[in-house]
């Protein structure tokens, strides 16, 4: 065996390696390798492109977020349409392989390039497909761009949000779906200018106009799968991604007192739970940040979306759910105690307290805001805030993006 044939053997060795970070990581690595990329493109420069194929991918590589929604509406509408996952080897063994929509494949694999390159529409919300190592787009393929935010504070036309391959990733968008005015000038002035933009909504939001019994059952789930008693109230930390050690901040979280507030302002027995970015849910993998003791970790479920709707109120620093959460109609807070330095670093689109959400830099700033909510004021500033800003959302967006989708299948050239 020559010294290509060993190359080719390792290629399939590590490719068809087991579930497991250690796995992951070689898989990783070969993926982008110049030759392993090489290997890929022949192979699947063969395949057709297949007209009844859709893959979904998330920047968490789980079932989640507006790709989660276009799914499930496009399975109920369209049996025949083979939906397929690019999943971690985590989320895979979460769902068994098994995802309530379609099948899934392990990412990294030659499996997962195939259906890369095969699949008819490619439906992200991030910039994943124009990793390294993926293939480039093939004639007849149309990507969705859902994004992963709404409203958001934080500035994309910072270079936190450039880079070279988020802007190839927007050269190869065919639709990136907005919900609001606010959206369309964000996308049009920083690094997605170049993709064309579709008023859907986003399909997350759908969630929050669901019937009362099917978001009761939702806060059912979350609840039993948080640990949190029946009788209960449940408030959701959910802060964003830092680039320095998150560990370092996280010590300023007075817990207890705000748990001691929520109880004297709204009444009853309330429990926290806490979602970790996925980006620092890594550090939290390897021991880096740890959970105060009561403080329930909620990082793990993968729909942020059904705990927004499970939760009695929420509280962020500058993470974009916040303004998601509004259409929910539920108390929500801003504790942003490193506000200046953030605001150097990535930028604000708007003034923090120019939302409806009452803004705080200490925990006894945050506690006193808790305790003198104003229902009646938050719920004017709301509606107020969301028609300043355009925001179209009807719980209709899913339906919206899959009739994009449904004319690509059935029209497209492929």
């Amino acid at each position: 065996m020559n010294r290509y044939g060993i190359r080719a053997f390792w290629l399939r060795f590590v490719h068809s390696f087991g579930n497991g970070q250690l796995g992951e990581k070689l898989r990783r690595r070969l993926w982008q390798s110049r030759f392993a990329s090489a290997v890929r493109r022949m192979r699947a420069s063969r395949l057709p492109v297949e007209r009844a194929k859709v893959l979904f991918v998330t920047s968490s590589w789980s079932c989640a977020c507006n790709p989660k929604y276009v799914a499930r509406e496009l399975a109920r509408r369209r049996p025949d349409v083979d939906i397929v996952w690019l999943l971690s080897d985590a989320a895979c063994r979460g769902c068994g392989g098994r995802p309530d929509t379609g099948r899934a494949v392990r990412r990294w694999t030659w499996a997962a390039y195939r259906e890369l390159a095969t699949a008819h529409v490619l439906v992200e919300n991030a910039h994943e497909l124009a990793a390294r190592g993926n293939p480039s787009k093939r004639r007849g393929q149309f990507v969705m761009n859902t994004w992963h935010g709404s409203l958001g504070i934080k500035r994309l036309d910072s270079g936190a949000g450039a880079s070279d391959r988020s802007r190839a990733a927007a050269a190869a968008m065919d639709a990136l779906l907005s919900n609001s005015d606010f959206d369309d000038d964000v996308f049009s002035s920083c690094h997605l200018a170049a993709a064309p933009r579709l008023r859907t909504g986003h399909p997350r939001n759908d969630v929050f106009f669901l019937s009362g019994d099917e978001k009761a059952e939702i806060r059912r789930r979350v609840f039993a799968a948080l640990g949190v008693e029946e009788d209960a109230r449940l408030a959701l930390f959910a802060p964003t991604f830092r680039e320095n050690a998150f560990s370092a901040g996280s010590c300023a979280y007075d817990f207890a007192a705000w748990r001691a507030s929520l109880e004297r302002r709204f009444c009853g027995k309330w429990a926290i739970a806490m979602r970790l970015h996925p980006l620092d849910a890594r550090a939290r993998a390897e021991g880096l940040i740890s959970f105060p003791q009561g403080v329930l970790d909620a990082t793990d479920f993968a729909d942020i979306q059904e705990l927004l709707v499970a939760a009695d109120a929420g509280i962020t620093d500058y993470s974009s759910w916040i303004y998601d959460y509004l259409l929910g109609g539920r108390p929500g807070f801003i504790f942003a105690p490193d506000k200046a330095q953030y605001d150097g670093e990535r930028g604000f689109y708007y003034p923090l307290e120019a939302t409806p959400f009452p803004v705080a830099e200490t925990n006894a700033g945050l506690c006193a805001n808790i305790e003198a909510f104003d229902a009646e004021r938050f719920s004017r500033e709301s509606a107020a805030f969301l028609s300043d800003k355009g925001c179209m959302e009807d719980g209709k967006s899913s339906g919206r993006a899959v009739d994009v989708i449904e004319k690509w299948l059935d029209g497209g050239a492929a």
